[in-house]
């Protein structure tokens, strides 16, 4: 089944097929994490003119359906606390589409979970922000977070609705990681983590570094065991292997990549994939609302074709397209504007963050027995272009 949707979503990427998409319902939120770029405040939705009616999105549904779209996304915010998220949900899935939802797992009840069993959705995405109470406090507000969402994930698993844990790392939460991948494995799933998080700058309209994300170098350390604590060791082996490609950057790389051609997106953005955000705004990617198309006005197959047109004419940072470590090191546009503020610069924190995981992954390798530390292959590649976000994305 894996391989028939893969091969879906290329055929669509080349026929620019709007196959998947996700509708942000609402940056309202129960928790407060510090790190995020939707989140907003009721009055500051109030005095944005208030979330859209249900049938907004009901009628752009229908108009996604249309058009080709088989695979959406809900998400916010918390998804769960847009007013009308089981009316829409329950016409998408009359519609025939196969859907999935975003969630923190801690507005999953009783109530929710009634109405999603009569025909559950394709997953549920939920992001783990703690293995414990206190650090849901210090990350979200919510002292009471992490038995919130247990409860939840408790509900999900006694109905057999399906789920996968993802996890956003940050320094108020990384001392709970082992905790979080031991939990994720008691329910029998594995627990993909970022350790990278993107500048809040649709929130804040601030690019470049700030408080609540790791340094580089500790993005780079828990990335590194996050990976040891969860990959197969021969797979770990491997990985190790092809970061032994890493070469130092130097004012000399740096500028012979400069002056060669930028690259063009990468990932599912603009080609079969989209984001409408809150207010009804078109745009490829949910961290990058740029260039965004109201479809208060314009039908979402007008919009989707602008979204389609800009997407196959940009391109960005030569100095990412064309660096001596563009094997190992993922970089997106989003990325690159979010870190720098343009499309054309160098986004130094993750330059950074692979030439310390270069360091870790050795180190790490060493507390493997060494019969196995021989079993791994060295390849060389670059590395798959789906983002956190076309993860969530894709069924």
């Amino acid at each position: 089944m894996a391989e028939i949707k893969g091969r879906l979503y290329a055929r669509a990427s080349v026929a620019k097929i709007p196959l998947t998409g996700a509708f942000e319902l609402t940056p309202l939120c129960n928790f407060q994490c510090k790190m995020c770029y939707v989140r907003k405040s009721p009055q500051e939705v109030r005095s944005l003119g208030g979330l859209k009616p249900l049938e907004f999105w009901l009628d752009l549904a229908k108009q996604a359906k249309d058009a080709g779209t088989m695979f959406p996304l809900l998400t916010g915010g918390e998804t769960f606390l847009y007013p009308h998220v089981r009316e829409l949900y329950q016409a998408m899935v009359r519609m025939g589409m196969e859907v999935s939802i975003n969630s923190n797992g801690s507005s999953i009840t009783e109530e929710v979970v009634s109405w999603l069993r009569e025909s559950p959705p394709t997953r549920i995405n939920i992001t783990l922000y703690g293995g414990s109470n206190e650090s849901y406090e210090r990350l979200c507000g919510d002292p009471h977070g992490f038995d919130k969402v247990r409860r939840g994930v408790e509900l999900l698993m006694e109905n057999n609705i399906r789920f996968k844990f993802n996890c956003s790392l940050t320094p108020y939460n990384c001392m709970d990681l082992e905790k979080m991948i031991d939990y994720a494995h008691s329910t029998g799933r594995n627990l993909r983590v970022a350790t990278y998080m993107v500048p809040p700058y649709r929130r804040t309209g601030e690019t470049g570094d700030f408080e609540a994300r790791l340094s580089a170098q500790e993005s780079a350390y828990y990335q590194v065991l996050a990976d040891f604590k969860q990959m197969e060791p021969g797979n770990f082996v491997q990985l190790v292997n092809n970061m032994q490609h890493y070469r130092e950057l130097t004012p000399e790389a740096v500028a012979e990549a400069e002056a060669q051609p930028p690259r063009p997106m990468g990932c599912l953005a603009g080609r079969c994939s989209y984001w409408v955000d809150w207010q009804g705004n078109l745009s490829g990617c949910g961290m990058m609302d740029i260039p965004k198309v109201s479809l208060n006005d314009k039908s979402l197959a007008d919009a989707w074709q602008e979204i389609v047109d800009w997407t196959e004419d940009f391109r960005y940072s030569a100095a990412c397209a064309n660096c001596v470590n563009r094997g190992l090191c993922f970089s997106c546009a989003a990325m690159v504007h979010n870190e720098t503020g343009g499309f054309e610069g160098r986004p130094v924190y993750l330059c950074e963050k692979v030439k310390y995981a270069s360091r870790y992954y050795k180190e790490f390798l060493d507390k493997l027995p060494e019969s196995v530390r021989e079993t791994g292959t060295q390849t060389e590649g670059i590395p798959s272009e789906n983002c956190v976000l076309d993860d969530d994305l894709l069924p």
